[in-house]
């Protein structure tokens, strides 16, 4: 199979994403590449600058955020306003003081902070597998350039070359076939869950 690499300016063009619509011709022409020579060193030289390495952007971090909305998203604040009103009928209001309402109290911040260490662990699931999908991604694929095929790390490639997939290989970015083999089929089990095999 034979595919160009698409990701040129992805999140501007998403609202008018038609790469899946354009003939192979008019995708190597608005590429500036070539089915034949595929990309020059020095293009891929200069789109490297431009759209940087093909590794997937780390998430922007907020600490400070993050750890407040532990604490207080989905009822935090509820169980915190609750616990603190339970401690001031507790004492000074409570007279004498009732010790169910210091348990109470004690309880509902026992859950104030059992909520937000969840959260705090739910948080952490999510981002060790968002982290696992780039263990995924292959380390190395094969290119057209200067009319030779070359093998390049997966981090270089740029959009417009021409990449050469076979049997078991990962894709390594957003890519358009171009030329595909009548019994090409792809493997979804990572996207769907279920072991299943799709023809192209």
């Amino acid at each position: 199979m034979i595919a160009s690499v698409l990701r040129a300016h992805a999140s501007s063009e998403l609202s008018n994403l038609d790469w899946h619509t354009e003939t192979p011709n008019e995708i190597y022409t608005r590429l500036s590449s070539s089915p034949s020579q595929g990309l020059s060193v020095d293009q891929c030289k200069r789109r490297l600058t431009e759209y940087g390495k093909n590794t997937p952007s780390p998430p922007p971090t907020h600490l400070f955020q993050q750890i407040f909305g532990y604490f207080f998203k989905g009822f935090g604040s509820i169980l915190l306003v609750g616990s603190i009103l339970v401690f001031v009928s507790w004492k000074p209001l409570g007279q004498p003081p009732a010790q169910a309402n210091l348990a109470l109290a004690i309880v509902l911040l026992a859950v104030f902070f059992i909520q937000a260490a969840f959260n705090a662990w739910q948080d952490w699931s999510s981002s060790r597998v968002m982290a696992s999908i780039t263990t995924m991604l292959p380390d190395d694929c094969l290119l057209l350039r200067d009319g030779t095929q070359v093998t390049v790390a997966a981090s270089d490639i740029v959009p417009g070359d021409i990449l050469y997939i076979k049997a078991g290989n990962k894709l390594p970015a957003d890519v358009r076939f171009v030329e595909i083999s009548s019994d090409a089929r792809f493997d979804r089990s990572i996207l769907t869950g279920k072991s299943s095999h799709s023809k192209s």
